[in-house]
């Protein structure tokens, strides 16, 4: 009889042992919608809660009773161009779905941490850049108290390694930086184990600016085309190489005129000039490769002279490709460029049906979707080859969150942060998706995953991070003016590694927390 009572015990272990063991580590169960049978033990089997929420999002680990006492925390805009305000903040539901969304985002992160946001902000332009940033800096050396929580298009990293200004975020308690809602490479490109600032969904911007391909699915068939390209991507074969044999018969001399023009049709085109930068990243180019104990100048490498050459032939000798101009020729080259807001722009070829590919970014969806009559797709940049292991893009621009050294609130505004980064991760993004890619999110929609995998595939490069004159930009001059890469960056070279050299000696004699 003792046997057989152990024999039971042992059988009614593994029954609840066997249903657990199934399923693998990071794999989410499925939502269960039968009618679970009754079993009868004398108790229930212990649970843990699921780190994700009902629509398979991963949750964030504020405590659940956490609450900030009803204080004001005071949010702080730098609307560079006007193309973060808009995305950021609500005054009210109007009945717009995206509008009404960042409305129920702001609205639940109060509720929940019983915090009153109080929003401000600053429109400005290129031109008043660095006087706005003087302003902001003034301001914290002042004392003024003005700003709990700064979402800004500058990151202020030549100020970081001084210590002064900003808070380092690593070291708050309610901040988890391994949660997917913030960037990764911004982090592992920190010069010391300082992060005073940070990149990712709490910005609709840190989404919408990244560089993607679009293409003009009515043409491909037109054209005879026939390869999946969702299938291409999925199978990682969605390559320059690639993609150059799909446009090499796409050019029309539609007017007859016998030299090309914007009136044509190509295989390949840009919403701008901004657009050759996106190409950087995606073929891998890296203008500095953090190491060890510093990092390695490597815009100048092998790897970097031939993708600099394979572009600058691209862009001005393949005759399906065409040629595209700066942002600022918007007005006068309309046949170019049409504006999609915010300083970018759409391309006016694709946009008329005439381009089979079309290098934009997301966020250019508000003009290209609208305004097209033929259907369309959404594709990452293409990789440099097959051996490249991911794909990869970047931002033609970004909003980072930073904590001003100044605040009084520094405790109660990185719980804000995490909790308004949790929230845009979980229904933001995916709202913005739907209304503006007219497509479901759902893992069944080509596009819906294409988004997701461009929204997760941003890399940062030290070179953009930290150095004042934004050296991707010197990608685009050498397309434009077809200039000897090499020759090039070598006259760069002495002050890029002047301006690193200055930021990692200091970082090294900067306290880490």
């Amino acid at each position: 009889m003792k046997h057989t009572r152990i024999l039971m015990v042992l059988l009614l272990c593994l029954a609840m042992i066997l249903p657990a063991c199934s399923q693998t580590p990071t794999e989410q169960p499925a939502a269960d919608t039968t009618v679970p049978a009754v079993v009868t033990t004398t108790a229930a089997p212990e649970t843990t809660e699921s780190p994700y929420d009902e629509k398979g999002f991963l949750k964030d680990d504020l405590p659940d009773d956490l609450d900030l006492g009803n204080q004001t925390i005071k949010v702080f805009i730098g609307d560079y161009n006007n193309a973060y305000l808009d995305d950021m903040y609500a005054e009210k539901a109007n009945g717009e779905r995206l509008n009404d969304t960042i409305y129920k985002t702001i609205k639940s992160v109060e509720e929940r941490l019983n915090v009153k946001l109080e929003y401000n902000w600053r429109t400005y332009t290129y031109a008043e850049n660095s006087a706005y940033q003087k302003e902001v800096l003034n301001g914290i050396l002042a004392q003024d108290g003005s700003k709990d929580l700064l979402f800004d298009c500058a990151n202020y990293a030549y100020r970081h390694v001084e210590g002064d200004y900003f808070m380092d975020l690593s070291q708050f308690k309610y901040i988890d930086l391994e949660k997917p809602w913030y960037n990764k490479t911004i982090i592992e490109n920190m010069p010391n184990e300082r992060i005073p600032f940070l990149s990712g969904d709490f910005a609709l911007a840190n989404v919408k600016n990244t560089y993607a391909f679009y293409f003009n699915a009515d043409l491909y068939k037109a054209l005879g085309k026939t390869e999946n390209l969702y299938e291409l991507v999925d199978s990682g074969k969605w390559t320059m190489e690639k993609m150059e044999t799909i446009i090499a018969d796409a050019y029309h001399d539609v007017n007859g005129d016998t030299k090309k023009d914007p009136s044509d049709r190509f295989g390949l085109t840009f919403g701008d000039t901004n657009k050759y930068l996106g190409f950087l990243a995606a073929l891998n180019v890296k203008m500095f490769t953090r190491t060890n104990d510093g990092y390695e100048f490597t815009y100048g490498n092998e790897h970097a002279l031939d993708v600099a050459n394979h572009m600058i032939a691209l862009v001005n000798d393949n005759e399906n490709v065409i040629k595209s101009m700066a942002a600022t020729d918007t007005t006068k080259y309309p046949e170019y460029l049409t504006s999609s807001g915010g300083g970018n722009n759409a391309s006016s070829i694709f946009l008329a049906g005439r381009g089979l590919f079309s290098a934009s970014l997301v966020a250019d969806a508000q003009t290209i979707v609208g305004a097209i009559d033929f259907e369309y797709g959404l594709l990452p940049m293409p990789k440099w080859d097959e051996k490249q292991e991911n794909y990869q893009t970047s931002l033609q621009r970004s909003c980072y969150a930073l904590i001003p050294g100044d605040t009084k609130n520094a405790e109660a505004a990185s719980a804000v942060l995490e909790a308004l980064a949790s929230e845009s991760y979980r229904t933001l993004l995916p709202e913005y998706c739907e209304v503006m890619l007219k497509t479901r999110y759902a893992q069944d929609s080509d596009v819906s995953r294409m988004f997701d995998l461009i929204a997760h595939s941003i890399v940062y490069d030290l070179g953009d991070i930290f150095n004042k004159d934004a050296p991707s930009g010197y990608i685009r001059h050498a397309i434009n003016s077809r200039l000897n890469w090499t020759s090039h960056i070598e006259s760069k070279k002495p002050n890029l590694i002047a301006e690193m050299d200055n930021l990692f000696a200091k970082a090294s004699t900067t306290p880490a927390n």
